[in-house]
């Protein structure tokens, strides 16, 4: 059952036994869109500790399994959808490991890094079949390091840069934890969507170069980012919180830190859930497996 894939295929049913009252939460979270986040804290899980932090991706191995802190955090997220990888990323895997490590800490907008910022972004903003939802639980935090957060709600866009910003001009990144085969294309897209009066967002801005664009595009472009930055949320997770971010409203970032690299270097593991995997089916090579191609 510690399985990561087994586990998820029974997650949304086991889910269904969690207090009605956290249901109730989970549920006016996914069908209100009144807040952009939600954090679980105080969780019964990890109470003789999470080990030492991982030197590599062990959801890369074949006997990888899942601890308490891990299962909870799926059962939680299996409320708002279906678990889903993409084939781009640690080979489809579910669960994700992040981890600092030496060898990346100057590598701009890793999730291995700690030297550098990383800028707000979508998680898996290019793809056509990102997810809804993003879902960390923090296994270790002892730096400190923050989790930032900021939210599309309240944006002020003059009509011209809201139509621009709903129009097929921009680029949209890959970051450096997916290794792409090309499939999706990743110039020429919107970077809003949705209705106009709430408008859903879709951005990587730790590899958008603004200077690429001029007049309107870069006006609304700027008027964004400064949106986001003016309204940002530092969040410092604790051992055993879970929180999941709408990734439709919601961007997220990384303030740089000074890692405790080996077992006592911060430590979070991630999982993101799409409403429906019907909707991904084209870009799944079976009805069985929730990794999508990218």
């Amino acid at each position: 059952m510690t399985n990561q894939y087994s586990f998820m295929e029974k997650a949304v049913l086991y889910a269904q036994e969690l207090p009605r009252s956290i249901r109730k939460v989970f549920y006016d979270f996914k069908r209100k869109e009144e807040f952009a986040a939600l954090l679980v804290s105080g969780n019964p899980v990890l109470r003789h500790g999470a080990g030492a932090t991982p030197k590599g991706y062990i959801e890369l191995e074949e006997d990888y399994c899942l601890s308490d802190a891990k299962i909870l955090h799926g059962l939680y997220g299996s409320l708002l959808g279906e678990g889903i990888g993409f084939t781009s990323q640690r080979g489809g895997s579910l669960y994700n490991n992040i981890i600092p490590f030496k060898g990346y800490g100057c590598i701009a907008n890793s999730s291995s890094g700690s030297v550098l910022d990383f800028g707000f972004h979508v998680e898996d903003a290019f793809h056509p079949a990102r997810p809804e939802y993003l879902g960390l639980v923090c296994m270790r935090n002892d730096e400190r390091a923050a989790t930032v957060l900021s939210s599309i709600d309240g944006i002020k866009l003059s009509e011209e840069e809201m139509n621009v910003l709903f129009e097929s001009r921009f680029r949209i990144s890959h970051n450096p934890i997916h290794n792409t085969s090309d499939v999706v294309e990743e110039n020429a897209q919107t970077i809003l969507f949705g209705h106009r009066d709430a408008p859903y967002v879709k951005i990587n801005a730790a590899t958008l170069d603004v200077g690429e664009y001029e007049g309107i595009e870069r006006q609304a472009l700027e008027k964004l980012l400064n949106h986001f930055s003016e309204n940002r949320v530092t969040l410092i997770l604790e051992q055993a919180d879970c929180v999941f971010i709408d990734n439709y409203r919601c961007v997220h970032a990384r303030d740089s830190f000074n890692a405790n690299y080996g077992g006592g270097a911060r430590w979070l593991s991630r999982v993101v859930f799409a409403s429906s995997l019907r909707k991904s089916r084209e870009m799944r090579d079976s009805v069985g497996t929730r990794a999508i191609n990218a």
